[in-house]
Protein backbone atom coordinates (compact mmCIF):
# COMPACT_ATOMS: atom_id res chain seq x y z
CA UNK A 1 0.00 0.00 0.00
CA UNK A 2 1.68 3.16 -1.24
CA UNK A 3 1.36 6.35 0.82
CA UNK A 4 -0.94 8.89 -0.76
CA UNK A 5 -3.31 11.78 -0.22
CA UNK A 6 -6.52 11.47 -2.26
CA UNK A 7 -9.10 14.21 -2.73
CA UNK A 8 -12.47 13.43 -4.23
CA UNK A 9 -16.21 14.07 -4.43
CA UNK A 10 -19.33 11.96 -4.30
CA UNK A 11 -21.55 14.20 -6.38
CA UNK A 12 -25.00 12.67 -5.90
CA UNK A 13 -25.20 13.36 -2.13
CA UNK A 14 -22.58 16.17 -2.51
CA UNK A 15 -19.91 14.88 -0.14
CA UNK A 16 -16.28 15.94 -0.04
CA UNK A 17 -13.79 13.12 0.65
CA UNK A 18 -10.15 13.13 1.69
CA UNK A 19 -8.20 9.90 2.22
CA UNK A 20 -4.67 9.56 3.53
CA UNK A 21 -2.54 6.42 3.57
CA UNK A 22 0.64 7.01 5.56
CA UNK A 23 2.11 3.65 6.60
CA UNK A 24 5.64 4.17 5.27
CA UNK A 25 5.72 7.77 6.51
CA UNK A 26 4.76 6.65 10.02
CA UNK A 27 7.31 3.85 10.08
CA UNK A 28 10.01 6.32 9.06
CA UNK A 29 8.89 8.74 11.79
CA UNK A 30 9.02 5.89 14.31
CA UNK A 31 12.65 5.19 13.41
CA UNK A 32 13.57 8.88 13.36
CA UNK A 33 12.19 9.47 16.86
CA UNK A 34 13.12 6.06 18.29
CA UNK A 35 9.55 5.34 19.39
CA UNK A 36 8.40 2.41 21.50
CA UNK A 37 5.28 0.61 20.17
CA UNK A 38 2.56 2.52 22.05
CA UNK A 39 4.19 5.91 21.45
CA UNK A 40 4.54 4.97 17.78
CA UNK A 41 0.87 3.99 17.48
CA UNK A 42 -0.43 7.25 18.99
CA UNK A 43 2.04 9.37 17.02
CA UNK A 44 1.06 7.60 13.79
CA UNK A 45 -2.60 8.30 14.50
CA UNK A 46 -1.72 11.97 15.02
CA UNK A 47 0.35 12.13 11.82
CA UNK A 48 -2.49 10.70 9.71
CA UNK A 49 -4.98 13.04 11.38
CA UNK A 50 -2.64 16.00 10.81
CA UNK A 51 -2.36 15.20 7.10
CA UNK A 52 -6.16 15.18 6.85
CA UNK A 53 -6.39 18.52 8.65
CA UNK A 54 -3.71 19.96 6.36
CA UNK A 55 -5.63 18.83 3.29
CA UNK A 56 -8.68 20.75 4.55
CA UNK A 57 -6.69 23.99 4.70
CA UNK A 58 -6.64 26.76 2.15
CA UNK A 59 -3.75 26.65 -0.28
CA UNK A 60 -0.24 27.22 1.12
CA UNK A 61 -1.17 27.42 4.77
CA UNK A 62 -0.39 25.22 7.75
CA UNK A 63 -2.21 23.59 10.64
CA UNK A 64 -1.03 22.29 14.03
CA UNK A 65 -2.69 19.50 15.99
CA UNK A 66 -1.58 19.26 19.61
CA UNK A 67 -2.43 17.15 22.64
CA UNK A 68 -1.71 17.92 26.27
CA UNK A 69 -2.80 14.98 28.43
CA UNK A 70 -2.33 13.61 31.93
CA UNK A 71 -1.39 10.10 30.73
CA UNK A 72 2.16 8.72 30.43
CA UNK A 73 2.54 10.04 26.87
CA UNK A 74 2.11 13.60 28.22
CA UNK A 75 1.65 15.29 24.86
CA UNK A 76 2.44 15.59 21.17
CA UNK A 77 2.37 18.05 18.28
CA UNK A 78 2.10 17.61 14.53
CA UNK A 79 2.49 20.38 11.96
CA UNK A 80 1.14 19.89 8.41
CA UNK A 81 0.73 21.89 5.23
CA UNK A 82 -1.73 21.62 2.34
CA UNK A 83 0.64 19.65 0.13
CA UNK A 84 0.97 16.46 2.14
CA UNK A 85 4.04 17.46 4.15
CA UNK A 86 4.10 16.92 7.90
CA UNK A 87 6.43 16.84 10.87
CA UNK A 88 5.90 16.30 14.56
CA UNK A 89 7.19 15.42 17.98
CA UNK A 90 6.00 13.28 20.86
CA UNK A 91 6.92 14.17 24.42
CA UNK A 92 7.46 10.61 25.68
CA UNK A 93 8.90 8.34 22.98
CA UNK A 94 9.40 5.40 25.35
CA UNK A 95 5.81 4.41 26.19
CA UNK A 96 4.85 0.78 25.68
CA UNK A 97 1.87 -1.12 27.05
CA UNK A 98 2.25 -4.80 26.13
CA UNK A 99 -0.79 -6.84 25.23
CA UNK A 100 -3.88 -5.73 23.36
CA UNK A 101 -2.72 -2.96 20.94
CA UNK A 102 -6.15 -1.30 21.13
CA UNK A 103 -5.78 -0.71 24.88
CA UNK A 104 -2.28 0.77 25.08
CA UNK A 105 -2.93 4.02 23.17
CA UNK A 106 -5.95 4.83 25.33
CA UNK A 107 -4.02 4.11 28.52
CA UNK A 108 -1.08 6.23 27.37
CA UNK A 109 -3.30 9.31 26.93
CA UNK A 110 -4.93 9.21 30.34
CA UNK A 111 -8.28 10.70 31.17
CA UNK A 112 -8.02 14.48 30.89
CA UNK A 113 -6.27 17.22 28.99
CA UNK A 114 -6.76 19.40 25.93
CA UNK A 115 -6.85 18.76 22.19
CA UNK A 116 -6.12 21.89 20.13
CA UNK A 117 -6.05 22.71 16.44
CA UNK A 118 -4.29 25.88 15.30
CA UNK A 119 -5.21 26.89 11.76
CA UNK A 120 -3.28 29.35 9.62
CA UNK A 121 -6.00 31.35 7.89
CA UNK A 122 -3.58 33.32 5.73
CA UNK A 123 -2.49 36.97 5.87
CA UNK A 124 -1.01 36.46 9.33
CA UNK A 125 -4.31 35.41 10.90
CA UNK A 126 -4.68 32.26 13.00
CA UNK A 127 -7.60 30.48 14.61
CA UNK A 128 -7.28 28.06 17.54
CA UNK A 129 -10.04 25.66 18.46
CA UNK A 130 -9.79 23.42 21.52
CA UNK A 131 -11.82 20.76 23.25
CA UNK A 132 -11.38 19.09 26.58
CA UNK A 133 -9.75 15.68 26.17
CA UNK A 134 -11.82 12.90 27.67
CA UNK A 135 -10.91 9.21 28.03
CA UNK A 136 -10.63 7.62 24.60
CA UNK A 137 -8.48 7.79 21.49
CA UNK A 138 -7.09 10.81 19.70
CA UNK A 139 -9.54 10.21 16.85
CA UNK A 140 -12.56 10.06 19.15
CA UNK A 141 -11.56 13.39 20.65
CA UNK A 142 -10.85 14.89 17.23
CA UNK A 143 -14.43 14.04 16.24
CA UNK A 144 -15.56 16.04 19.26
CA UNK A 145 -13.40 18.94 18.05
CA UNK A 146 -15.10 18.90 14.63
CA UNK A 147 -18.52 18.81 16.28
CA UNK A 148 -17.69 21.73 18.59
CA UNK A 149 -15.39 23.95 16.56
CA UNK A 150 -16.06 23.49 12.85
CA UNK A 151 -19.00 24.78 10.84
CA UNK A 152 -19.08 21.83 8.39
CA UNK A 153 -20.75 18.50 9.20
CA UNK A 154 -17.90 15.98 9.24
CA UNK A 155 -17.32 12.23 9.53
CA UNK A 156 -13.81 11.08 10.48
CA UNK A 157 -11.87 7.91 11.06
CA UNK A 158 -8.15 7.24 11.55
CA UNK A 159 -6.84 3.72 12.03
CA UNK A 160 -3.50 2.19 12.95
CA UNK A 161 -3.83 -1.49 12.12
CA UNK A 162 -1.21 -3.80 13.66
CA UNK A 163 -0.28 -7.21 12.30
CA UNK A 164 1.47 -10.10 14.04
CA UNK A 165 4.74 -8.92 12.47
CA UNK A 166 4.42 -5.13 12.46
CA UNK A 167 2.84 -2.77 15.00
CA UNK A 168 2.33 -0.24 12.21
CA UNK A 169 0.92 -2.73 9.74
CA UNK A 170 -1.21 -0.09 8.02
CA UNK A 171 -1.98 3.54 8.86
CA UNK A 172 -4.77 5.43 7.13
CA UNK A 173 -7.44 8.04 7.72
CA UNK A 174 -10.50 9.45 6.02
CA UNK A 175 -12.57 12.59 6.40
CA UNK A 176 -15.94 13.10 4.71
CA UNK A 177 -17.72 16.46 4.78
CA UNK A 178 -21.12 17.60 3.64
CA UNK A 179 -20.94 20.28 0.98
CA UNK A 180 -23.37 23.24 1.27
CA UNK A 181 -25.89 21.53 -1.00
CA UNK A 182 -25.12 18.07 0.36
CA UNK A 183 -27.24 15.48 2.10
CA UNK A 184 -26.99 15.30 5.89
CA UNK A 185 -28.70 11.90 5.72
CA UNK A 186 -25.91 10.61 3.46
CA UNK A 187 -23.29 11.90 5.88
CA UNK A 188 -25.07 10.22 8.79
CA UNK A 189 -24.92 6.94 6.86
CA UNK A 190 -21.16 7.44 6.46
CA UNK A 191 -20.91 7.96 10.22
CA UNK A 192 -22.88 4.78 10.84
CA UNK A 193 -20.56 2.80 8.59
CA UNK A 194 -17.52 4.20 10.35
CA UNK A 195 -19.03 3.40 13.76
CA UNK A 196 -19.68 -0.16 12.58
CA UNK A 197 -15.99 -0.54 11.72
CA UNK A 198 -16.22 -0.36 7.93
CA UNK A 199 -13.03 1.67 7.47
CA UNK A 200 -10.93 -0.31 9.94
CA UNK A 201 -12.19 -3.64 8.57
CA UNK A 202 -11.34 -2.63 5.00
CA UNK A 203 -7.87 -1.55 6.08
CA UNK A 204 -7.36 -4.87 7.89
CA UNK A 205 -8.35 -6.73 4.67
CA UNK A 206 -5.64 -4.88 2.77
CA UNK A 207 -7.91 -2.46 0.91
CA UNK A 208 -6.25 0.68 -0.39
CA UNK A 209 -6.91 3.83 -2.37
CA UNK A 210 -10.46 4.02 -3.78
CA UNK A 211 -11.46 0.70 -2.18
CA UNK A 212 -10.95 2.24 1.25
CA UNK A 213 -13.16 5.17 0.31
CA UNK A 214 -15.90 2.92 -1.10
CA UNK A 215 -16.00 1.00 2.17
CA UNK A 216 -17.21 4.22 3.81
CA UNK A 217 -19.11 6.21 1.16
CA UNK A 218 -20.20 3.51 -1.29
CA UNK A 219 -20.05 4.00 -5.05
CA UNK A 220 -19.87 7.21 -7.03
CA UNK A 221 -16.45 8.54 -6.01
CA UNK A 222 -14.93 11.04 -8.42
CA UNK A 223 -11.20 11.37 -7.75
CA UNK A 224 -10.01 14.95 -8.08
CA UNK A 225 -6.35 14.45 -7.24
CA UNK A 226 -3.76 12.06 -5.87
CA UNK A 227 -0.40 13.07 -4.44
CA UNK A 228 2.31 11.72 -2.20
CA UNK A 229 2.85 12.53 1.46
CA UNK A 230 6.15 13.17 3.18
CA UNK A 231 7.66 13.61 6.62
CA UNK A 232 9.48 16.88 5.99
CA UNK A 233 11.03 19.42 8.34
CA UNK A 234 11.65 23.04 7.36
CA UNK A 235 14.36 23.72 9.93
CA UNK A 236 17.64 25.19 8.65
CA UNK A 237 20.86 26.71 9.89
CA UNK A 238 19.62 30.29 9.46
CA UNK A 239 16.80 29.64 11.93
CA UNK A 240 19.25 28.06 14.35
CA UNK A 241 21.46 31.16 14.18
CA UNK A 242 18.44 33.40 14.70
CA UNK A 243 17.59 31.41 17.82
CA UNK A 244 21.10 31.99 19.12
CA UNK A 245 20.83 35.70 18.31
CA UNK A 246 17.77 35.90 20.55
CA UNK A 247 20.13 35.40 23.53
CA UNK A 248 21.48 38.91 22.92
CA UNK A 249 25.15 39.89 23.05
CA UNK A 250 25.44 39.44 26.83
CA UNK A 251 23.83 36.01 26.71
CA UNK A 252 26.10 34.91 23.88
CA UNK A 253 29.23 36.12 25.70
CA UNK A 254 28.08 34.16 28.77
CA UNK A 255 27.88 31.06 26.58
CA UNK A 256 31.33 31.81 25.16
CA UNK A 257 32.75 32.01 28.68
CA UNK A 258 31.20 28.71 29.79
CA UNK A 259 30.41 26.41 26.86
CA UNK A 260 32.24 27.88 23.83
CA UNK A 261 29.50 26.61 21.53
CA UNK A 262 25.73 26.27 21.19
CA UNK A 263 24.22 22.96 20.13
CA UNK A 264 20.63 23.02 18.84
CA UNK A 265 18.79 19.76 18.14
CA UNK A 266 15.60 20.01 16.09
CA UNK A 267 12.78 18.29 17.98
CA UNK A 268 11.01 17.45 14.72
CA UNK A 269 13.75 15.84 12.60
CA UNK A 270 16.66 15.37 15.06
CA UNK A 271 19.03 17.39 12.89
CA UNK A 272 21.83 19.00 14.92
CA UNK A 273 23.16 22.51 14.42
CA UNK A 274 26.41 23.56 16.09
CA UNK A 275 27.30 27.24 16.37
CA UNK A 276 30.94 27.32 17.44
CA UNK A 277 33.08 29.91 19.19
CA UNK A 278 34.18 32.08 16.22
CA UNK A 279 30.64 32.33 14.86
CA UNK A 280 29.22 33.10 18.30
CA UNK A 281 31.74 35.90 18.76
CA UNK A 282 30.88 37.26 15.31
CA UNK A 283 27.14 37.22 16.08
CA UNK A 284 27.71 39.03 19.38
CA UNK A 285 29.79 41.73 17.66
CA UNK A 286 27.15 42.30 14.99
CA UNK A 287 24.38 42.48 17.60
CA UNK A 288 26.38 45.08 19.51
CA UNK A 289 26.78 46.95 16.24
CA UNK A 290 23.01 47.13 15.85
CA UNK A 291 22.60 44.57 13.07
CA UNK A 292 19.08 43.04 13.52
CA UNK A 293 19.25 39.39 14.53
CA UNK A 294 23.00 39.43 14.19
CA UNK A 295 22.57 38.85 10.46
CA UNK A 296 25.55 39.28 8.23
CA UNK A 297 25.56 42.43 6.24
Amino acid sequence: MKDLLLRGLVRAPALRVILVEATDLCRMARMLHGLAPTSAAVFSEALAAGLLLGALQKERTRVNLSLEVDGPLSGLLVDADTEGNIRGRVRRPDIHFPGDPSVGPRASLGGSGTLSVLRDQGKGEFYRGSVEFIPGTLTENLRRYFAASEQVATALDVRVHPTHREALGAVAGIVVQKMPEGSLEALEEVRRRIAAGAFGDALARGAADEALVRAVVGDGLEVLSRQGVSYTCNCNRERAVNAVSALGPDGIRAVLAEERQVVIDCEFCKKRYVVDEPELADIARRLEGGVPGGAKA
